[in-house]
């Protein structure tokens, strides 16, 4: 059996059995037959995908920078197999901003969060309206134009990822898996550009969202005491500037039940 295979075989009864010494085991012997396969050898995307999988469990697991890091570098060397026109290479593209967002929001450095906003854009071209997958690359990018315009402060930034997520939303149906976050990410970009601009019509479509989005992340939900804390805020800014007492009264319930969370 090689190395390939048995790393393979390891993976899969992690997958079915959680046991860490297995996925550990996995990762080294799929490092020593990705070396076999240097560059040009013809199944080398093969143990490419098949480490990559392995790291990106490990550091959903664990969340180890290391493990980040070799799967940037993984990821480049991947979109070098897959040239534009290759049917993978827009998944390619896709997958490495998201990794070097994910980098960004462990170390900071600005240069990835860059480079993944100039990646989800050329992706976001060649996801063209209709296509499966153009909505999680809409999300993708609202994500990080949001994360840029926390650190760097420009309107424009906000202005297009509350566009991008409004399109992002269109995509998704009720029951889809990431309609509550979007609502949510939405709803919270938006009152960041009322803080910003002070515009009411972005503070109600805010709390508009917001009522949804607590539906889909109902008691038990991990992300509910976030928007019900988002939705307190929101009525406590809109209570500050029309003083009608039933948007205060709800604010004080939900800050309290978020509280409880």
């Amino acid at each position: 059996m090689s190395l390939n295979n048995l790393g393979v075989h390891l993976s899969t009864r992690f997958e079915k059995q959680a046991e860490i010494c297995d996925l550990e085991e996995a990762i080294e012997l799929l490092r020593a037959g990705l070396e076999l396969r240097p560059p040009g050898h013809q199944w080398r995307f093969e143990s490419l995908r098949q480490l990559i999988l392995c790291l990106s469990s490990r550091y959903e697991r664990q969340g180890g920078v290391d493990d980040l890091e070799e799967l940037v570098t993984l990821r480049r060397a991947e979109l070098d197999l897959y040239p534009r026109g290759h049917s993978d290479h827009v998944a390619s593209l896709h997958n490495l901003a998201c990794d070097l967002r994910r980098r960004y929001a462990k170390t900071a450095a600005i240069s990835d969060l860059e480079e993944s906003i100039e990646l989800h854009r050329t992706a976001l071209e060649l996801r063209p309206s209709g296509h499966r997958d153009r909505s999680s690359t809409l999300f993708e990018l609202t994500l990080c134009l949001s994360t840029r315009y926390d650190k760097l402060g420009m309107v424009a930034d906000l202005d297009e990822a509350v566009e991008f997520g409004r399109a992002a939303l269109k995509l998704l149906t009720r029951r889809h898996p990431s309609r509550g976050e979007s609502l949510h990410n939405l709803a919270c970009n938006l009152r960041k550009r009322f803080m910003k601009q002070a515009a009411m019509q972005d503070l109600e479509e805010a709390i508009e969202l917001l009522r949804p989005a607590s539906e889909l992340r109902p008691v038990g939900h991990p992300d509910r005491s976030s928007s019900l804390h988002e939705l307190a805020l929101c009525l406590s800014h809109r209570h500050d500037k029309y003083r009608v007492a039933e948007d205060l009264e709800e604010a004080v319930t939900l800050g309290r039940e978020a509280l409880k969370l």
